[in-house]
């Protein structure tokens, strides 16, 4: 029964049960109570003591009705109040609603409904709180992070310039040479970090909110190109990255400049995280008619139960499992918004000391 109609029909019972009451309470005054005190009609201020006997029955009834009603609500009130305040314990006066056995006592009953959402609500409210406070230490340890991230290649940068721009020492083209290329890297490095924040703030965190730029993409020969750049790159000089294509051409509908990003922080997260000698296979399969699976597997360090479990949230650098490079606390989380905004979606399986498999399915599509 709905709370409107259980207050009703309480409601209702009460009033009947208040009338017989009333009747019943004058009769005995009237009949037994006065006759004994003396007191007969026709006396003197006979109308006030039954003006009296009245006023009596109304005032206990208020009381009455009052407690049944109105201490469950005043408990409610409290209690709102309280997450109001944002205190989201629950109130040392909950047990006292309950009866022995666990059931609500008979007058909160009739608002059985109403505690239920507000407990619901407060644990939610707490929760939500928790979530929040991590995410601000999060933030926290991020914007320390990318500070740091960034001053440690702007220091190369200007280091490197400074040394160049020295007039009293003339340098060779070889060592020029090296001072630019490390300029640049750490230039390129800065880019990168500008960029997967630029990203970022421009997503929510359920579904791309950039305007894609659709188009025919050939995957397997776009796979080849991926795991080839990224095995050009510098970083991954010393893994062993394959590419196994477990069906023909095949084309699917994206943004082909998205795509590829959301791939290379896949490929290059398990380059960064993963020590030397450590082997990256990339595998495409077919599933039916309407969907196409990317696997990015490895043989590393695998992941720990709290990074496996935190890694698609904003702000969230990883476990210290040894790895020099943390990351930006983006990367993961552009990677699944990007998924997300082309139908997709992703799954990542890891095991310490085993290694990692990033699941990744996208929908095969007519190009319109």
């Amino acid at each position: 029964m709905k709370t409107g109609l259980r207050f009703s029909v309480h409601f209702v019972i009460g009033l009947i049960a208040w009338m017989l009451g009333l009747g019943i309470t004058m009769m005995i005054s009237v009949e037994v109570l006065f006759p004994q005190l003396g007191l007969l009609e026709g006396q003197e201020h006979y109308d006030l003591y039954i003006l009296a006997v009245f006023g009596l029955n109304i005032t206990a009834c208020s009381v009455l009705f009052g407690w049944y009603f109105g201490s469950p609500l005043r408990f409610m009130m409290s209690w709102i109040a309280s997450l109001s305040g944002r205190n989201f314990e629950p109130p040392p006066a909950l047990q006292g609603i309950f009866k022995r056995n666990g059931k609500l006592k008979f007058r909160y009953r009739l608002y059985g409904e109403l505690i239920v959402h507000i407990e619901s609500l407060s644990a939610g409210l707490k929760q939500a709180e928790l979530e929040r406070r991590k995410l601000e230490d999060n933030k926290k340890d991020w914007v320390a992070g990318i500070s740091h991230d960034l001053k440690t290649p702007l220091t190369y940068v200007t280091g490197y310039s400074a040394l160049l721009l020295n007039e009293e020492y003339s340098w060779n083209a070889d060592e020029q040479r090296t001072f630019l290329q490390e300029i640049h890297a750490k230039g390129r490095h800065i880019e990168e970090l500008i960029s997967d924040i630029n990203l970022s703030f421009q997503m929510n965190e359920d579904h791309a909110s950039l305007p894609m730029q659709l188009g025919t993409v050939e995957l397997i020969g776009f796979l080849q190109r991926l795991t080839a750049d990224v095995g050009n790159d510098p970083r991954a000089v010393s893994h062993l990255l394959s590419l196994d294509a477990e069906t023909g051409p095949l084309e699917l509908v994206a943004d082909e400049k998205l795509l590829y990003r959301a791939l290379q922080n896949v490929l290059m997260n398990a380059v960064l995280h993963t020590p030397a000698g450590t082997a990256i296979h990339v595998t495409v399969r077919r599933e039916g008619d309407e969907s196409v699976n990317i696997t990015v597997s490895d043989n590393g360090t695998g992941m720990d139960e709290d990074t496996l479990n935190n890694l698609f949230q904003k702000y969230y650098r990883g476990a210290k499992n040894g790895s020099p490079n943390l990351g930006t606390g983006l990367g993961m989380a552009i990677v699944k918004s990007l998924i997300l905004a082309h139908g997709g979606f992703l799954t990542v399986e890891s095991e310490v000391s085993k290694g990692t498999a990033f699941h990744i399915s996208l929908p095969v599509r007519q190009h319109k």
